[in-house]
C-alpha cells in the first residue's frame, strides 16, 4: 500500500513538471502556443499604423487639452516616430533574453525621441502632465496593469 501512495505521489509531480513545460513556465508565452491562443488579443482587431496615430494623438489631445496647432504637430510627430516603432512582436518573443533586452533599449531609445519632440510641442503645464502621465503607465507597466494603447499608450 505505501508503494502504491509513493508512486501516485511521484506520478502527479511528474505530470505536474510536464505540464508546467509545455505551457512554458509562465515566464512567457510557449514558441509553440497557437496565434490565437490564451493570451491572444483576438477578440479585437488589430490597428493598422494610421488608426494607431490617430488613436495616439486623440489620446493626447484629451489628456493636455491641445489646440489645433499643437493636435497637428504632436500627429506629425507621432507619425514620423511609428515607422521607427514597429516590430515584430513574435520576434521579440521567441528571441533570446540578451536579443530582448537589445530590442527593448532600442524601444525605449526611439520612445524618449519622440517623447522629447512632443515636450518640445506643449506648454510648461501640458509638459508637466504629459511627464506625470508617462510615469503613471510606466509604474502600471511595471506592476502588470493595464495594457499599451498603441506605442508608449496606456489603458485605453
Amino acid at each position: 500500500m505505501k508503494k502504491l501512495s509513493l508512486l501516485l505521489i511521484v506520478l502527479f509531480l511528474v505530470a505536474g513538471a510536464i505540464y508546467a513545460q509545455e505551457r512554458g513556465g509562465g515566464a512567457r508565452p510557449s514558441k509553440t502556443m497557437p496565434q490565437g491562443g490564451p493570451g491572444a488579443r483576438g477578440d479585437r482587431p488589430q490597428m493598422n499604423p494610421e488608426e494607431m496615430v490617430k488613436r495616439q494623438t486623440q489620446r493626447l489631445v484629451e489628456e493636455l487639452k491641445l489646440n489645433k496647432d499643437q493636435e497637428t504637430k504632436v500627429q506629425a510627430i507621432n507619425k514620423k516616430y511609428m515607422g521607427k516603432q514597429s516590430f515584430d512582436f513574435a520576434k521579440m518573443r521567441d528571441a533570446s533574453d540578451e536579443e530582448r533586452q537589445k530590442m527593448r533599449d532600442e524601444m525605449m531609445k526611439v520612445q524618449a525621441e519622440r517623447n522629447k519632440e512632443i515636450r518640445a510641442v506643449l506648454t510648461p503645464d501640458q509638459a508637466k502632465t504629459f511627464d506625470e502621465n508617462q510615469k503613471k503607465r510606466e509604474e502600471m507597466r511595471r506592476n502588470g496593469q493595464g495594457r499599451m494603447g498603441g506605442f508608449g499608450g496606456g489603458p485605453q
